[in-house]
């Protein structure tokens, strides 16, 4: 907190310095409506799917400032972001009642919809997250692959060099070479080489193929799991939505037989 100091003149001249302090930054409360328009925002800027997502959560700050700027609603980055990592909380520990707190039953189902979806919207960056984990995992595991084959298929490159007896004699053939025309002659060292390099190279293309495929094939189970999971979330956020419109219902018409009767009795009294 930043210290002022402010100096007060009294009657006979003198001054007295006393500590003022700055205003403190109001501390907002969200409603139920206020999440709902919170919840809104995160899902059209969808900061999970950002690199920086800090930028984004600000600029869902200053838009819902903006937003609600007649209601003294001032909120930050850090605000946001803490409201709707806690919302979430709430809604995948199913604390229904601090969810529908201060709000109405239609708000609620709004609040619960949204949430929804930015459930959706986290799922699908960790499941990127991991699967770029599972890539990076897959390199090493292929450099691993490469490196266990056996050494009969990796190419052996040996160079032998014979040792002349004589120098003299070294001399003079080189001399014979330099002048004698050249000549392509073939080398069945350099073809024995090429030939296990290039059956080195073929084996190491099929075993990062067969990687590549069984990396594809646990991708697309991960999909499937994850999409069965969004069906059956669905199903039961469904199957409550229903039930609390039953009851809803159920609770309307009992306050209407009950205000029914009330009537009856105030007419005959």
């Amino acid at each position: 907190m930043e210290r002022v100091v402010v100096e007060v003149p009294i009657n006979n001249g003198f001054s007295v310095s006393c500590p003022a302090t700055t205003p403190r930054k109001r501390q907002v409360r969200f409603s139920a409506r206020h999440d709902i328009i919170l919840l809104r925002e995160v899902i059209a800027q969808n900061p999970f799917a950002s690199k920086e997502p800090g930028r984004i959560w600000a600029r869902v700050g200053e838009i819902i400032t903006a937003a609600l700027q007649e209601e003294n609603f001032e909120v930050d980055s850090r605000r946001c972001r803490e409201r709707t990592m806690l919302l979430l909380d709430y809604y995948k520990k199913q604390d229904f009642p601090s969810l529908r707190r201060f709000g109405t039953e239609r708000l609620y189902a709004q609040k619960e919809d949204l949430l929804h979806e930015v459930l959706e919207l986290e799922a699908e960056k960790r499941l990127l997250t991991s699967s770029e984990g599972t890539k990076y995992q897959d390199d090493e595991r292929r450099t691993r692959a490469v490196e266990d084959l056996p050494e009969q298929d990796k190419p052996n490159v040996t160079i032998t060099q014979t040792p002349s007896a004589d120098p003299e004699e070294d001399r003079d053939e080189l001399a014979d070479l330099s002048t004698a025309p050249t000549a392509k002659q073939p080398c069945q060292c350099c073809c024995q080489t090429y030939s296990e390099i290039l059956s080195f190279l073929e084996k190491r293309s099929e075993a990062e193929q067969r990687l590549r495929e069984e990396e594809l094939a646990l991708r697309r189970e991960e999909l499937e799991i994850q999409r069965n999971k969004i069906a059956l979330e669905r199903e039961r956020l469904g199957a409550e939505r229903k039930e609390r419109e039953r009851r809803f219902e159920l609770e309307s018409q009992e306050r209407q037989v009950i205000l029914d009767l009330l009537k009856e009795k105030v007419l005959k009294g």
